[in-house]
């Protein structure tokens, strides 16, 4: 079947996994300061993260245009679009408008949207499972089921490291950041289910929330049969890190098969921030 998965560039891919699970991407962009950064592969992340540093403003980015998106939809007679969390961009209300336009140039099209409920990782997770039931070579109606099922049930958790970009776009408090920091808090934050963001807990270092993590991971996972699930670990400027975690999700979690390390691109570093953590399952 000659379907196509479109992603936006939340959506964290290394140069193999691209080319495995042959994803094409529509790129988000970024400013910072006036400075615009595409979001693609020739993006310099470490650039992006200095920028943001020096700034005293949060970066603003701008989601694909509905045109990007219906220019894309037509290259294939079937697509998924994997789309950033309604609640956090327009990514996915841009991506539905796309869709309309195509389907209004070539009503024989099948398009589905998809809202992933998360970011980053889970985007990603997203992707993998969109491949291997094409690969498997379903019916559209079928994978899409599929899909939004498992969207439904998906779980995003991520650790922060820096607070400050929480503090400059408005999400906690001046004080909240600068009490966070000088008590070297760590928020394990999530999905709250419908794609916002809540924060489950905060505990006291860096290492102790790594180590929460891995405790929230196997709590969630408990339920689940030894080695069904695989979980995709998006990492932020903290390689050796995700690594360690790789290790011990797979040495305490029986229910994970596999954990995909994957760097972070430039969307989900403005969200994730140097030293940050995301996992979806």
């Amino acid at each position: 079947m000659n379907i196509q998965i479109i992603a936006d560039s939340c959506c964290d891919l290394t140069p193999t996994l691209r080319r495995v699970l042959r994803v094409n991407t529509a790129p988000l962009t970024i400013s910072v300061d006036g400075r615009e950064f595409i979001d693609d592969e020739t993006l310099d992340t470490d650039e992006l993260m200095a920028e943001m540093k020096q700034s005293a403003n949060a970066p603003s980015t701008a989601c694909p245009t509905p045109e990007a998106y219906a220019a894309m939809m037509a290259q294939a007679p079937m697509t998924f679009v994997v789309t950033l969390s309604s609640r956090l961009s327009g990514s996915y209300n841009a991506a539905c408008v796309g869709r309309d336009m195509a389907l209004e140039e070539n009503p024989a099209l099948k398009i589905c949207v998809l809202d992933s409920e998360s970011a980053s990782a889970g985007e990603t997770r997203i992707a993998m499972l969109l491949r291997d039931l094409i690969d498997a070579q379903l019916a559209f109606d079928e994978i899409e089921q599929q899909a939004r099922t498992f969207i439904a049930h998906m779980r995003t958790r991520f650790v922060l490291e820096d607070l400050s970009h929480l503090v400059k776009n408005g999400r906690i408090s001046r004080m909240a950041g600068f009490v966070g920091t000088v008590l070297n808090l760590r928020p394990l934050m999530a999905d709250n289910g419908h794609g916002e963001i809540t924060c489950l807990e905060k505990i006291r270092g860096t290492a102790n929330a790594m180590a929460r993590l891995v405790e929230h991971v196997a709590d969630q996972t408990a339920g689940a049969a030894h080695g069904s699930l695989t979980l995709v670990l998006s990492y932020c400027n903290c390689a050796p890190r995700a690594l360690e975690l790789q290790k011990e999700l797979l040495a305490v979690c029986p229910a994970l098969k596999d954990v995909i390390v994957v760097p972070t691109g430039g969307i989900s570093t403005v969200y994730a921030d140097d030293g940050g953590i995301v996992v979806a399952f």
